[in-house]
C-alpha cells in the first residue's frame, strides 16, 4: 500500500472517504471508491501543502466573504 504525505495508508483513506459518504446520506460502492481515490489523494496533498505554507500574522486574505441581508421586498435571487 503505497504511503501518503499525510501519513495515511490506501485503505486508511478509503475507510475514510466511506465514512464521509455514509454521514452524507450518499453511501459509494467500492468501485466508486477506487474511481474516486487518485482525486481525493490530490486533494489531501494539495491541502498538506496549504497547510505546511506560514503565513504571516500581517498578512490579509486576499478576499472576504461577508453576508448582506437583502433588503425587504426583493426579489428571490437578485442582487
Amino acid at each position: 500500500m503505497a504511503q501518503m504525505p499525510t501519513g495515511l495508508m490506501d485503505e486508511e483513506i478509503r475507510n475514510i472517504m466511506k465514512a464521509i459518504a455514509v454521514a452524507n446520506g450518499r453511501p459509494l460502492s467500492d468501485e466508486r471508491i477506487e474511481a474516486d481515490l487518485p482525486a481525493y489523494k490530490n486533494y489531501l496533498a494539495a491541502i498538506g501543502r496549504l497547510n505546511s505554507y506560514s503565513f504571516k500574522q500581517e498578512d490579509e486574505p486576499a478576499f472576504h466573504f461577508s453576508l448582506t441581508p437583502q433588503p425587504s421586498g426583493a426579489k428571490e435571487g437578485s442582487r
